[in-house]
This record gives C-alpha cells, sequence and structure tokens, in this order.
C-alpha cells in the first residue's frame, strides 16, 4: 500500500486502524488465562478469588468446556444471578451436567458457604445478562431487586427454592437431549428447584411427550408460546394447558390446519371449527398475537386486555374479517399492526 507522507489524516486513520486490530489482554484476562490452564490452581483459587473475576473465568471456561471449573463455581456463586443465555451456543450435554452438578452440590449443603448468593439461574437465549446484585462490582449492571410475590401469584411459595429459568422447544413432537435431560433433573429435585419455563416452542406434537412435560414444567409461567404445524385436534387438546396460562404475553400461532387428513378437508365443518376457537381461553395478559398462514381471526374474540402488536401474515383474509377489525376492541391501543394477505397484499 502506498502512503503520502503529506497527508497526516491518513497516516492516523491507519495508526486507529492499527490499535482496533491489536488489542492487548488486560492483566486480568491474563490472570483468568494462567488458572484455566490448571484446573487444580483455579478451583482452589476460587474461595479468594475477586468477585468481579467470577463472571469473565465462567464465561471462559463454559466456552472452553472446562467442566470441572463450572462444578466448582456454582456453589461459590457470588451473585444472586447467573444468565448463561449468550453463551447457549456452546453448551452441550457434558456443560449442562457440570452446571447441574454445581448446583446438586449448593443445595445438598446443610449450611451454604457464606459467600454463595445465587438464587436464580437463566438459560435462555433471549435473557439479557445479569451478573451482579449490589454495587460492589464495578463495571457490572446492578440487579433491580424484584418484588416481593403476593399470595397466589406466581412464583409464591418457592422462596427456599433454587430457580431455573430455561425454554424449550419441541420440534416435531421432541426434545434436544439438553432439555431432556433437564426435565428429568429437574422433577427428581422438585423439593428444591423451582424450573421455570418462560418460552415455549411447540413445532408438530406428540400428545404422550407434551403430557410428561407439564407434568414437570408449570403452565402458568410461560409468557411466550409458538405453536406450529398443529392442526384443530392438537389445539384441542392443548386447551386445558392453554388455560393455566395465566400470564402468557406473546402468543404465536403457525400454520394451524383444519385436519392432518388432506382427504378430510373437503368435510371441513365449519360449526366444528368456530367451537373449538371458542374453547380457546382467554388470555387476560397477552400483549402480542402473531398469526401466519391461519384464518382464525375469531381468536381475537378470546382477549380481554388490549394488544399492543398484532400481526397476521400470509392468511386468507375476507372481507368480513377485515370489516370486523375496526370493531375489534382489544386493538385500539396497538403500537404495531401488520396485515398481509395470503394475495399479498400489505398493511403496516
Amino acid at each position: 500500500m502506498m502512503m503520502c507522507n503529506h497527508c497526516p489524516d491518513q497516516h492516523d486513520s491507519l495508526e486507529e486502524d492499527r490499535m482496533n486490530f491489536y488489542s492487548p489482554p488486560t492483566l486480568m484476562e491474563l490472570a483468568i488465562q494462567r488458572l484455566l490452564r490448571d484446573e487444580y490452581l483455579a478451583i482452589s483459587a476460587l474461595k479468594d478469588l475477586p468477585n468481579m473475576m467470577f463472571p469473565v473465568m465462567f464465561k471462559e471456561a463454559f466456552i472452553d468446556g472446562r467442566t470441572k471449573i463450572l462444578t466448582a463455581m456454582i456453589p461459590v456463586w457470588p451473585f444472586p444471578y447467573l444468565s448463561v443465555g449468550t453463551m447457549l451456543k456452546n453448551l452441550n450435554l457434558d456443560t449442562l451436567k457440570a452446571v447441574l452438578e454445581g448446583i446438586d452440590i449448593l443445595i445438598s449443603k446443610p449450611v451454604l458457604s457464606s459467600r454463595c448468593k445465587l438464587r436464580e439461574i437463566t438459560l435462555s437465549h433471549d435473557l439479557v445478562v445479569v451478573w451482579a446484585g449490589s454495587h460492589e462490582v464495578e463495571g457490572l449492571p446492578e440487579f433491580m431487586e424484584q418484588e416481593k410475590p403476593v399470595e397466589n401469584s406466581p412464583g409464591y411459595g418457592t422462596k427456599n427454592k433454587l430457580k431455573v429459568t430455561t425454554e424449550l422447544q419441541f420440534m416435531e413432537g421432541h426434545l434436544d437431549e439438553c432439555s431432556t435431560y433437564l426435565l428429568q433433573w429437574a422433577y427428581q429435585r422438585e423439593d428444591s428447584i423451582h424450573l421455570h419455563c418462560r418460552k415455549l416452542k411447540i413445532y408438530g406434537l406428540t400428545k404422550a411427550t407434551v403430557i410428561e412435560m407439564f407434568r414437570i414444567v408449570h403452565a402458568e409461567y410461560i409468557e411466550d408460546l409458538e405453536l406450529s404445524c398443529l392442526c384443530l385436534e392438537d389445539l384441542d387438546f392443548l386447551n386445558p394447558y392453554l388455560k393455566q396460562m395465566s400470564n402468557l404475553l406473546s402468543l404465536t400461532l403457525d400454520e394451524i390446519i383444519y385436519t392432518l387428513n388432506i382427504d378430510d378437508y373437503r368435510n371441513i365443518n365449519e360449526e366444528k371449527v368456530i367451537t373449538v376457537i371458542s374453547h380457546l381461553p382467554t388470555f387476560h395478559h397477552l400483549q402480542e398475537l402473531y398469526v401466519h398462514g391461519v384464518i382464525f381471526i375469531e381468536c381475537l374474540r378470546c382477549l380481554r386486555k388490549p394488544l399492543e402488536v398484532l400481526s397476521f401474515t400470509d392468511c386468507d383474509l375476507s372481507q368480513s374479517d377485515l370489516d370486523y377489525l375496526p370493531y375489534c376492541l382489544n386493538i385500539f391501543e396497538l403500537r404495531s399492526l401488520h396485515l398481509t394477505d395470503a394475495g399479498h397484499w400489505t398493511c403496516t
């Protein structure tokens, strides 16, 4: 590359690029790298490790698969909250087992370490990473104390349990091996662990698997639900569980069809369709509704709280559907409205 000596701005720009390209590790990063090379040294140092080093060391150990270090860090975690959301792409069964083994050590202790403050672990992609619960760790975000739960509200009676927040995906009726292991582990420890599934996605449905899942997962804690590639009979089967989702905030209905049997399409009973939809529960707290490839605009009648977001995409909206919308009381406070007809007209 030719550089003109009479152009100082060009020289400054190259120098800045060079500085951005090479950023030397900090002393803390070097210390953590040294510890991670020696598992015995790292574990023995935990009792004296400054609080500010815990998050960085946990992240590096998680990414590198240092399972023994992960297990040892859980029982002495010095903050109320631990989230591995941004690291879940590195999650495998061995890493998950290491974290859960650390929780086992923690809950088995009759007397907790004076250093351990852990009350909640999140295993969810879209939750913000929060480490600290006080001002003692400079540069880490402060977590505001949650309000004390009132009687009969979600969370009441679980104060003495360690909360594990996660999200689950049923793909064609099955869970991946990590989710399956987590559910089995939580079921065996239901007296000391409170499993909180915040987001649930069901893509295709195997009834026996769903029944087993809801034996462990409390439906009232689900806030975000996605239902994909189901038929009316599946909705009818899920209805008792939907009625328990009293705190649902976001609902997605994607490719909900009348029946899985193609031959039955000519014998569609419109009255049955209306009956199934009318039996859907009233979602008192729903804020966002996303509907794709479905013509169930009747589902708006199941809502009581005004929506903030409404999206109908690739739906066969009839003129009567459009005529009904202006009279639907629960869309008057919308922040976002998106309508896309299967005939490719769009309204945003």
